[in-house]
């Protein structure tokens, strides 16, 4: 089962979360191909998507975007109700290596990378997105980067990877309490400066292998520590029978009735779970008389 621990250490304005996916990432590639650099890239943003959603304060999504002119045209990861994992990515057909296919930047040339977070209530509530500057080759050091300067929580992001599974850590030190006494500031500021050091110590591999008990008791011995339940993860699309239809009817009514005597059936394809929707005669002569939106995650053929 894909999961994801939450953990805290006590008496201490530090927390820190650690997610594991693997069914997820074969249910998200199954029908796709990619070079393995990319699918490493879009694993580790399903991991990340992952510990970010565990800490929102409202219903909703957590969405980490690319897009750019390089090799790697755009990703996407989705992370929605805390426990629902979607994406996917765009390469160009006629795409060359980077010279360091490790190397995110790289891949997305003149690119750039955003966070948003996306209210499920969108009456009340705005989407938020930021802008996640591309100044290191590792998605880990930009998010993180990204956290201390925009957000003001200091943070540390790890990854691991083996052959089928992405394993995630982040580190993030809570805000102190305004009135909060100098010593207990200190005592705070030395506890993260340690607890990164010893982060800091494993290896991606290490991360890879280890279950989430016994990284913590290898990492964080000294410290007492609260492990919090582990919330399920699982790879799940957001596309169904109506949404597909709406995408048929931003067709005209004309088009959708050439393209149906020329192929005999319309067919729409989810790019995210590849559902497909067929339509013969009646699903055409419905899908008529209703209106619609255009969803840009379907392909009408």
């Amino acid at each position: 089962m894909d999961s994801l621990y939450r953990f805290s250490f006590v008496d201490l304005p530090i927390r820190g979360q650690w997610v594991r996916l693997d069914q997820s990432l074969q249910d998200a590639f199954k029908n796709k191909s990619y070079p393995q650099p990319v699918s490493g890239f879009l694993g580790e943003m399903f991991a990340a998507v992952a510990m970010i959603s565990d800490n929102l304060k409202f219903a909703g999504a957590v969405a980490l975007q690319s897009q750019g002119n390089g090799a790697l045209l755009r990703t996407l990861a989705e992370c929605s109700n805390r426990r629902n994992l979607r994406g996917i990515a765009h390469v160009r057909e006629d795409f060359v290596l980077p010279p360091d296919p490790n190397n995110l930047a790289a891949w997305l040339g003149d690119g750039r990378l955003a966070l948003s977070l996306i209210p499920e209530d969108r009456e009340n509530m705005q989407t938020y997105q930021g802008q996640v500057e591309l100044r290191d080759a590792s998605l880990a050091i930009n998010l993180q980067t990204y956290f201390t300067r925009s957000e003001q929580l200091d943070t540390k992001l790890y990854f691991g990877a083996d052959a089928t599974t992405v394993t995630g850590l982040l580190l993030q030190r809570l805000p102190e309490a305004p009135d909060a006494p100098d010593e207990m500031l200190e005592r705070a500021e030395d506890a993260w400066d340690t607890l990164v050091t010893l982060t800091d110590t494993i290896r991606g591999e290490e991360l890879a292998e280890l279950n989430p008990e016994e990284m913590l008791r290898r990492l964080y011995h000294e410290y007492t520590v609260t492990v919090h339940s582990a919330q399920s993860m699982q790879y799940k699309c957001t596309c169904n029978q109506s949404k597909s239809d709406r995408t048929l009817a931003t067709l005209p009514v004309a088009e959708m009735y050439e393209l149906l005597e020329e192929l005999g059936e319309i067919t729409v394809d989810c790019e995210f779970c590849g559902q497909r929707y067929a339509y013969g005669q009646a699903e055409v002569d419905r899908i008529a008389t209703t209106g619609g939106y255009w969803d840009t995650s379907k392909k009408v053929h």
